[in-house]
C-alpha cells in the first residue's frame, strides 16, 4: 500500500525539523512538478495504524478521543486501506462537529491571549460599559419593582413613591417586555443637569444617561444588573454572559466564526464585520452615542431578535438567541468605526474633522482596543499575534546614537520601536480617560472625531488637561518623531495633526508603503501585504494540528509552499486544516 501527501490536491513533503528546508535547498519541500498526484514517497514504515492515527485526528481536531464504538467500528473494516478511508471519513465529520469550532474558539483564545479590559477606579468599574447601572425599587415602595439609578440626584424614596417620574420602555435587554423607569432615569425630555463643580448646569442628553438624563431610546444608555451589589455581573469573569469576559472573547470568537463558515482568514482583520451577543454589540452602540454618532439607534438588529434572526451565528445557538455569537457589520454599530474601505484623511492639508476610521475585524473590536489602552502597547501585541513579528533585545554590541526623545530613532530601544511606531501610528485616535466612576465606566476617546473636540489648551497640559489621555498625548506624540511625523508648525496651526494615524509614503512598515488608509485598517493592509499575516496564521494552525511551530528560518521552503498553497485556495482555515491532517507528518505521529 502507498500513501501520499497531498496539500489543496498537490503532493509535497512535510520537512521537519530534523530535514530543515532553506530557500536555496528545499527540493523535498517543494510542489510536485508531475500530475499532482504522483505519490511523493513510499508509505514509512513508523506511520500511525489506523486505529491511533483516528485517536490523534479526534483530539486534535475535536479535543478528546474518539469513542469506543467509533474505534470498534473501524477495526470492523477488513483491509487496511478501507480503515484509513473510514478515518478520512471520521476527519471530514470532525470538521463538522460543533465541537470543532469549540476547540477553535479555544485554540485561538490562547493564540490572542487578550486579557480582560482592565478597570480605571475601585471594582466593579471598568471601561467598556459606559451606562447607568438600573437596580429595582424597594418591596412595600409605590413604585416596587420599577427600576431607578442606582446613583440618583434622586433620592431611593422620592423616586420609588407614587407621584413621582415614570416612563416604561422596552428595553434592549429584554425583548418584547417592558420595564417601567422611575427618577431621573424616567427623564424623556433632551435637558439634563450635571453638577461638576457641585453647581447645576444644563446639558443636552442625546441619548446618554448622564447627570438627571434619562436612560434613552429602548433604555439603550441603561443596563439592569439584578444582583446583590450592582455592577459585579458584567465585571466578573466568572459569570459567562458578563460583558468584560464576552469583549475578551470576542477576537477568538469571530476567529472561530470565520473558521466554522469558510470565511478568508484575512476577514479576522480586513473585514466591517464581528460577532458578538447583544451584550457585546451594546458596547460599541453607547461608545458610538458617546461621540454623538445617534444614527445607530435607527437599526434594531442589535437587540430585537425579529430583525438579527437572519444573521449568521456560532452552531451551539439558535439564530433568534441574545445570547448567540451571531454577525454583525462594525460599522452599523459604531458611527466612527467606519464602512469604507479605503478611507482617508491627513489633518496636515484636508481641512475640517476626521470621521473615525474605518473597521477592522477584530482591531477594532472593544475587546482588543480598551485592553490595551495605548496606541504602542496595541501595535507591539498586533505584530506578535498577527505578523508573528519577535520584538526582542538587540543580541552583541551593537552601537547605537544616543536617546533623547525618540525612542523609534534613538537609542537601543529603536531596535524593536523602528517597527512599533510606525505600526501605533494607526492606533492612535482612541484613547482611555483617566476618569470614571461605578456603575458608568471609564469614557474612551477618539480624539478629533465626532464630540471629542477641545479647546488647544489641551497641548499646555494646564487643568483640566493634566490627566490620561492629554498627559500621554503631550509626553510622547512629538512633532518630527517617528510616531508623530508632522512638523510643529503643523501641529501648532491644528493640534489634532498629532493624531496623524495613517504611515506617510516615505515611510514603511515590514517594506511596505502604505496607501493611506487611516487606523488599524491601515495597519492591517500592510501586514497583509507584507505576506506577515497568512505566514502567521500558516505557523499558528500549524502549531495546533501537528504539535509544534515552524522555524520560518531553518524551514523557510516548508513554510512559503505551505502559506502558497493556503493563500491560492481562498486563505481558507478549515481545508487548510484537513490537508495538514493528511500530511506525512501528522500520519506518522509527528
Amino acid at each position: 500500500m502507498r500513501r501520499y501527501t497531498f496539500l489543496f490536491g498537490v503532493a509535497l513533503v512535510a520537512c521537519s525539523q530534523g530535514d530543515p528546508a532553506s530557500s536555496s535547498s528545499n527540493a523535498d519541500c517543494a510542489v510536485d512538478p508531475g500530475d499532482g498526484v504522483t505519490p511523493v514517497r513510499e508509505e514509512p514504515e513508523d506511520e500511525l495504524t489506523p486505529l491511533r492515527l483516528m485517536r490523534r485526528a479526534s483530539i486534535a481536531l475535536l479535543g478528546v478521543p474518539p469513542t469506543v464504538e467509533r474505534m470498534q467500528e473501524l477495526l470492523t473494516r477488513a483491509t487496511p486501506e478501507a480503515q484509513f478511508a473510514y478515518v478520512d471519513d471520521f476527519i471530514d465529520e470532525a470538521l463538522e462537529d460543533p465541537r470543532f469550532y469549540d476547540i477553535t474558539f479555544e485554540h485561538a483564545r490562547k493564540w490572542f491571549n487578550i486579557p480582560l479590559i482592565p478597570r480605571t477606579a475601585d471594582a466593579p468599574e471598568y471601561g467598556a460599559k459606559q451606562q447607568r447601572v438600573l437596580t429595582a425599587c424597594k418591596p412595600g415602595t409605590a413604585n416596587e419593582g420599577a427600576l431607578r439609578y442606582f446613583r440618583d440626584e434622586v433620592p431611593e424614596d422620592v423616586a420609588c413613591a407614587a407621584g413621582g417620574a415614570k416612563t416604561t420602555v422596552e428595553a434592549w435587554w429584554a425583548p418584547g417586555t417592558t420595564v417601567t423607569l422611575v427618577g431621573s432615569a424616567a427623564n424623556t425630555t433632551n435637558i439634563g443637569q450635571i453638577k461638576p463643580n457641585g453647581s447645576p448646569v444644563d446639558i443636552e442628553c442625546n441619548q446618554r444617561a448622564e447627570g438627571t438624563c434619562g436612560c434613552g431610546k429602548n433604555a439603550v444608555s441603561c443596563w439592569h444588573d439584578p444582583g446583590t451589589y450592582p455592577g459585579w455581573g458584567a465585571y466578573l469573569p466568572a459569570n459567562p454572559d458578563g460583558q468584560r469576559r464576552l469583549l475578551a472573547e470576542e477576537p477568538a470568537r469571530l476567529f472561530a466564526h470565520i473558521v466554522w463558515h469558510d470565511r478568508p482568514a484575512t476577514d479576522l482583520i480586513l473585514s466591517d464585520y464581528s460577532v458578538g451577543p447583544t451584550e457585546v454589540q451594546a458596547a460599541h452602540i453607547n461608545q458610538s452615542l458617546a461621540g454623538g454618532g445617534l444614527d445607530v439607534l435607527t437599526d434594531e438588529s442589535w437587540w430585537n431578535p425579529a430583525s438579527f434572526g437572519g444573521a449568521a451565528v456560532d452552531p451551539l445557538h439558535e439564530a433568534n438567541d441574545p445570547k448567540a455569537w451571531r454577525e454583525y457589520s462594525i460599522s452599523a454599530r459604531n458611527a466612527f468605526f467606519l464602512k469604507e474601505r479605503d478611507y482617508t484623511f491627513d489633518p496636515r492639508k484636508d481641512p475640517g474633522t476626521s470621521k473615525g476610521f474605518p473597521s477592522a475585524g477584530m482591531l477594532t473590536s472593544l475587546g482588543f482596543l480598551d485592553t490595551y489602552p495605548r496606541e504602542r502597547l496595541r501595535a507591539a501585541r498586533a505584530l506578535e499575534t498577527l505578523a508573528c513579528e519577535q520584538l526582542l533585545p538587540p543580541g552583541g554590541e551593537i552601537p547605537f546614537n544616543v536617546y533623547e526623545t525618540d525612542p523609534g530613532r534613538e537609542g537601543p530601544c529603536q531596535h524593536c520601536h523602528a517597527r512599533i511606531d510606525t505600526a501605533a501610528a494607526h492606533f492612535k485616535r482612541y484613547a482611555k480617560a483617566r476618569h470614571a466612576f461605578e456603575g458608568w465606566g471609564a469614557l474612551y476617546y477618539m480624539p478629533g472625531v465626532g464630540n471629542w473636540q477641545w479647546d488647544p489648551a489641551w497641548r499646555t497640559g494646564v487643568w483640566p488637561f493634566a490627566e490620561e489621555p492629554f498627559a500621554q498625548w503631550n509626553k510622547w506624540y512629538l512633532p518630527g518623531s517617528l510616531l508623530t511625523p508632522a512638523t510643529e508648525e503643523e501641529a501648532n496651526a491644528n493640534p489634532y495633526v498629532l493624531f496623524l494615524d495613517f504611515l506617510p509614503p516615505e515611510f514603511t512598515l515590514l517594506g511596505q508603503t502604505s496607501d493611506g488608509t487611516v487606523g488599524p485598517l491601515g495597519f492591517a493592509k500592510l501586514i497583509v501585504a507584507a505576506g506577515s499575516f497568512d505566514r502567521c496564521v500558516v505557523r499558528r494552525v500549524h502549531e495546533r494540528i501537528l504539535g509544534r511551530d515552524i522555524d520560518p528560518a531553518a524551514e523557510n521552503g516548508y513554510l512559503e509552499t505551505l502559506t502558497a498553497s493556503f493563500i491560492a485556495n481562498g486563505r481558507l482555515v478549515r481545508p487548510f486544516i484537513k490537508s495538514l491532517t493528511q500530511s506525512t507528518s501528522f500520519r506518522r505521529g509527528h
